[in-house]
């Protein structure tokens, strides 16, 4: 747990000086909001900020997921976006017209180190590709700010481990995007599990399927001079991973479905989803072995990943599976396109993000059915987030809890990589043997960092000083 500065500045001492300091300045409208800060900060120990003050922020990445973050902060009154990043300028435009709305004050900027830099700042959104996670998170960290990250935390599991150490060893507030944890229905279908409601569960499923034509994403455009004009840095963008010739489809939004930048869909959505089923079953548990079979067998678009994907984890008491297919999105009526299931000795409990059911089985005695609709997930988790920070405490998405559900993601793809069932080395975060699959997925999991970037400070080696 964090240190609580709190026991260091009583909010009845903080009022005591903030009212003799404030006295002597001149209130209104010569008193900036820059001012305002600054009043605070000689107060209060780094990033403890007042119960009325705004969380200013920083905000990394304004593409699709990076807009939605910022929809949900400016719903807010105690929050308020002071600066935007993004590589591409459309996106930053795109961001910026919504601040507008809102706010009149605010920075733009093409390196999200610039925010780093920014002392205004006190907590940074991290919404890049997921390759762009890890050095966004360990900059921010030593700078003494705090993280919203979106998931998966890492792309490796080199990454997620120094970027716990980074969050822990800052002792900054670090609040992961996996939002179902907040949403109401989501809590209750784990604590039923949890308490033995559907009896013992020996076997979770997480599926996602989609109905995407053969053609996929299409072979992309390679066009790099075009894009250029509209503000397109490949080099930036493709950072610590080996760089490849541009195509459209490893840019924008698709990254996602090319492994040197992420692992398609089981780290996409199979992060969200075996988030879940590892809270449900005890985040204590780590599993002994995984196994991972599928290929890219249909779609004829140039993706990397697979477009049909079955991942099992063995864990001592219970086995975990991922279920993904790309061209067909066939289910059981009543399914959405996406779920997990947990089956016990008394019945199964099926939930999404549009409620859960528990259905009894008959042998056993079963148990009572029981079912319930959706339930608001952004919007507690963003003011879970800010409560943390004016508290100074740990969040309900912690940096070690998204880093043990990433891992699992990725362990996933190792086994796939690896093309052979691999065993699990908990303590050591590694797997275990010396034959070549074992080899191979290790050499995944633990991929040098390239072209300047590195995990350990000074991260940009390349930079000038």
């Amino acid at each position: 747990m964090q240190e609580k500065h709190n026991k260091e500045v009583s909010r009845r001492s903080f009022i005591e000086k903030t009212a003799k300091i404030t006295a002597g300045l001149a209130v209104g409208s010569a008193l900036t909001r820059t001012s305002q800060a600054q009043v605070y900060k000689s107060i209060l120990p780094s990033k403890i900020l007042g119960a009325n003050e705004k969380i200013r922020t920083g905000h990394i990445g304004t593409g699709g997921m990076g807009r939605s973050n910022l929809g949900f902060v400016l719903k807010r009154d105690d929050i308020q976006p002071i600066a935007l990043c993004d590589l591409y300028r459309k996106n930053l435009e795109r961001g910026a017209q919504m601040v507008k709305q809102k706010y009149a004050d605010f920075t733009l900027h093409h390196d999200f180190r610039e925010i780093i830099d920014n002392k205004d700042v006190d907590a940074v959104v991290i919404a890049t590709p997921d390759h762009w996670h890890c050095l966004c998170v360990l900059y921010a960290a030593d700078a003494k700010k705090h993280i919203y990250c979106e998931k998966p935390l890492s792309t490796t599991i080199a990454e997620g481990r120094k970027m716990v150490e980074a969050v822990r060893r800052n002792k900054v507030v670090f609040q992961g995007g996996t939002m179902q944890r907040s949403g109401r229905h989501f809590q209750e279908a784990v604590e039923l599990v949890k308490s033995g409601y559907i009896g013992k569960v020996a076997h979770v499923e997480t599926f996602n399927h989609e109905d995407k034509p053969i053609e996929g994403i299409g072979l992309g455009d390679s066009d790099q001079a075009k894009w250029e004009k509209e503000g397109l840095d490949w080099d930036f963008h493709q950072g610590w991973v080996e760089h490849r010739p541009f195509n459209t489809n490893r840019w924008i939004y698709h990254f996602r479905w090319f492994l040197d930048y992420s692992g398609g869909k089981i780290t996409d959505w199979g992060a969200h989803l075996i988030d879940i089923a590892l809270w449900g079953m005890g985040e204590e548990k780590q599993p002994k072995s995984v196994t991972a079979v599928g290929g890219k067998y249909v779609l004829t678009d140039n993706r990397t990943t697979p477009d049909t994907l079955e991942a099992v984890w063995e864990f001592d008491d219970y086995i975990l599976t991922f279920s993904n297919r790309v061209y067909n999105m066939y289910l059981p009526k009543g399914y959405s396109d996406h779920g997990i299931l947990f089956h016990g000795t008394l019945g199964t409990l099926r939930v999404d993000r549009g409620g859960y059911e528990v259905i009894p089985v008959p042998n056993n005695d079963g148990c009572e059915p029981k079912k319930s609709g959706p339930s608001q997930m952004n919007e507690p988790h963003w003011q879970n987030f800010a409560d943390s920070i004016r508290e100074n405490k740990d969040p309900i998405v912690t940096v070690e809890t998204l880093h043990n559900t990433t891992r699992v993601c990725h362990m996933g793809t190792c086994a796939y990589v690896a093309g052979a069932r691999l065993l699990w080395d908990p303590a050591n975060e590694q797997f275990i043997g010396d034959d070549e699959a074992t080899k191979k997925g290790n050499a995944w999991a633990y991929r040098p960092y390239l072209n300047g970037w590195s995990l350990e400070p000074p991260y940009d080696r390349q930079q000038k000083a």
